[in-house]
């Protein structure tokens, strides 16, 4: 009982660090970059999103890890029964969940960190322009970002719903 108590707290802990995360750099702080100079926009991306995306990359692996030996801990792969709505949105929960985890992993991470690359680039050329190309990273490390979010609040309202059943 104290295990499964430890791991869904540290499953809800690391979700909320991972969601709120998400909201706030997908929602506003990268909405904000796109609206800052290069110059600007270019110093945030290298003195604050590689640690950014490395909080990012710590909590979203927590919430699988917790979340997974939480499921183990409560009875594994009987929990998931489709013929339960306790199971069928916790089942949709993890499926979008892990999508999220995707997302995140393989596609917005990368761009955020091309966006630094692209920058360091940029400084150690001695140029003042950025790449013709970074905007459009820039957008699409964004949307990334937002759509991650986005997948979170689903997965949220589909595994806390499998709680009031």
């Amino acid at each position: 009982m104290l295990t499964t108590w430890i791991l869904a707290w540290g499953h809800v802990i690391s979700a909320i660090c991972w969601l709120g995360g998400g909201i706030v750099f997908g929602f506003v702080v990268a909405p904000a970059l796109a609206r800052l100079s290069p110059a600007s926009s270019g110093e945030f991306l290298v003195k604050v999103v590689p640690s950014v995306v490395r909080f990012f990359q710590i909590f979203a692996g927590l919430t699988i890890v917790f979340g997974f030996l939480l499921l183990y801990s409560m009875g594994g792969s009987s929990q998931l029964s489709q013929s339960t709505f306790y199971g069928l949105d916790l089942s949709i929960g993890i499926v979008v969940a892990l999508a999220a985890f995707v997302v995140a992993e393989f596609v917005a991470a990368p761009l955020q960190l091309k966006a630094v690359r692209q920058v360091k680039e940029m400084l150690a050329s001695g140029s003042h322009e950025p790449p013709a190309e970074f905007p459009r990273t820039l957008r699409l490390a964004s949307l990334t970002a937002r759509l991650t979010a986005v997948l979170l609040v689903l997965a949220s309202i589909f595994m806390v719903g499998a709680g009031f059943y």
